[in-house]
């Protein structure tokens, strides 16, 4: 199952599959309470391509800036 993180909140699910890293941040940035322009690690590698596809066994992290309140 694919692992999608920001701060303390993790989601694994496999509906994420097929879904491209943009995709999953629109439809997720409420419920994990994604910033604006945070730091994306795919795999652990920083990205900056939102047109990747997340598979069943990757992992996406959305990370905020140093510094940012909240």
């Amino acid at each position: 199952m694919a692992k999608i993180i920001c701060g303390v909140n993790e989601l694994t699910n496999d509906s994420f599959n097929g879904k491209t890293i943009s995709e999953i941040q629109d439809e997720l940035r409420v419920v994990l309470n994604i910033p604006d322009n945070p730091t994306i690690l795919f795999n652990d590698e920083e990205t900056s391509d939102l047109s990747q596809a997340v598979q069943h066994d990757d992992t996406l992290e959305f990370v905020k800036p140093a510094g940012t309140k909240g």
